[in-house]
């Protein structure tokens, strides 16, 4: 990946003097693909990262300059870097007087990092010089040297596969500024540039298109071959099969150029986000739509359809804002920004409740659905929501083993270990859309026999003992609350 830089570096002694990010890196040797832009190569290139005095900082006539350090490990050595004091009982990450005193660590105005793994190369530490008084930006790759060794700047060889950091520190106490960081780093795996971590969701796309397409395929014909007996529902299917096969198409390809070029396309990635939401916002519709018996039962879902739309549009709209707030790269976005995490805690909860109205809504109106066919004795129609059933509440179960199954994983920090497979988290859900989506494809397939089975009823036998029979007041009184008009014939 080539990432870009545009931040602010604090002054020693600021809340944000530390700055990292981290990126999953293959070796040669255990690497999925070693074919271009790669070519078997996996290193980490931050040479054109240039540093500057804040303009707030910044006085033509100060002389001073300011160390910064960028350091390079790998992520299981984090907690290796800086002393504990028992003066105060805390990790001190910056080399001070103070701190000498009391670790005796090495040098001062600098990032505390042990000799045996500068040695070993585990952790690599550069330092540059930021001067006060400097017009120009100074870049790493050509002020840059090695911390201990004072050897020039050179490309870090990832020769070991691992989750990576790449640290700045501003650990200057004597001479604190505010640091301009701008460039960008390369992070180069044996395939291209796409993040390991995310090396997955690639073919895992692919093969996703594939299989939308199929059922789309297979959809379409037969549409076609039964045209003239198709309901309306199965116009709603036809769009939730259509966004699927679009959105993964666009994630696939996105991800691999993404993989060619080292830079992601804002335009594959905002039209991939929106084909995404409006899927998951038609298949709510979609579900809730069936549950409703709409199509089945019901002919039409008179005022009942416009609620139905305002709450789609509601998660529409709130999906949309999370995803884009969460997914397009800014470089004023910051995960520890307090307004940015309330913006994130809003939509969240929003989406919740939109959620949690859905769920409440499709439980009711299947419940009622199942009961409705149940007293008028149809069979073939009760056979086909109670397997609905079945679909929706694996689903749910699943929904929720998975859901505790991530939370549990990221509290115990299993994913740090395993992030190679952290992509599998977002993909179980995919799988799970498709799976339900099939689901109702193979249960609501056009036939010939679609209409007039939508729009009949089976003729019951009744008990004669039973409360209202065949043509007694509770039927009609029903059918008149309903608003349904049905045709008796018995099914073939």
């Amino acid at each position: 990946e080539i990432y870009e830089y545009h931040l602010k570096l604090g002054a020693y002694g600021s809340s944000n003097n530390l700055r990292y990010r981290q990126s999953g890196m293959f070796s040669h040797r255990d690497a999925p693909d070693d074919t271009a832009p790669g070519y078997g190569h996996s290193y980490l290139d931050y040479g054109n990262l240039e540093f500057q005095v804040s303009p707030a900082d910044y006085t033509d006539w100060d002389s001073g300059k300011t160390n910064v350090d960028v350091a390079v490990f790998e992520a299981e050595h984090f907690e290796e870097l800086g002393e504990e004091v028992k003066a105060n009982m805390a990790r001190q990450f910056c080399c001070t007087e103070w701190v000498k005193n009391r670790t005796g660590c090495h040098p001062t105005r600098s990032l505390i990092s042990s000799e045996h793994h500068d040695v070993n190369g585990t952790i690599e530490v550069f330092q540059v010089q930021v001067h006060h008084d400097a017009t120009e930006p100074v870049k790493l790759r050509n002020a840059g040297k090695v911390l201990s060794r004072h050897e020039k700047y050179h490309n870090y060889k990832v020769k070991k596969t691992g989750l990576y950091t790449l640290l700045l520190a501003n650990c200057d106490n004597e001479n604190p500024a505010d640091i301009m960081v701008t460039g960008q780093t390369v992070w180069m795996n044996p395939y291209g540039y796409l993040p390991g971590e995310l090396y997955g969701m690639m073919p895992f796309f692919g093969v996703l298109a594939g299989i939308y397409t199929l059922v789309g395929i297979i959809w379409a014909i037969l549409c076609y071959v039964n045209r003239k007996d198709l309901m309306l529902l199965q116009f709603w299917i036809s769009m939730v099969v259509a966004l699927g096969t679009l959105e993964t198409a666009i994630k696939f390809f996105d991800y691999v150029a993404w993989n060619k070029s080292g830079g992601r396309s804002v335009g594959a990635l905002a039209t991939g986000l929106v084909f995404g939401v409006t899927k998951r916002a038609v298949s709510r519709v979609l579900v809730l739509m069936v549950s409703l018996g709409y199509g089945v039962v019901k002919p039409s879902l008179g005022a009942q359809l416009p609620r139905i739309l305002i709450l789609g549009t509601a998660y529409f709209v709130l999906a949309m804002c999370y995803d884009l707030l969460v997914n397009l790269p800014s470089n004023n976005k910051m995960v520890g920004d307090e307004g940015f995490m309330d913006s994130l805690t809003m939509l969240v909860l929003f989406m919740s409740l939109v959620d949690v109205g859905f769920y409440m809504w499709i439980l009711q109106a299947l419940i009622q659905t199942i009961q409705y066919l149940e007293q008028r004795k149809q069979n073939i129609k009760l056979q086909l929501f109670r397997r609905f059933r079945c679909v929706l509440v694996v689903s749910v179960v699943f929904s929720v083993s998975w859901a505790v199954y991530t939370m549990a994983a990221s509290v115990k920090g299993y994913f740090e270990d395993h992030w190679k497979s952290q992509w599998n988290v977002n993909a179980v859900w995919e799988v799970l859309y498709l799976a339900i989506l099939v689901a109702i494809v193979f249960l609501w397939m056009p036939s010939s026999n679609s209409q007039r089975y939508a729009y009949s009823m089976e003729l019951a036998t009744f008990d004669p003992d039973e409360k209202g029979g065949p043509d007694g007041p509770d039927e009609e009184e029903d059918l008149e609350e309903d608003g349904e008009c049905m045709l008796e014939s018995t099914f073939v």
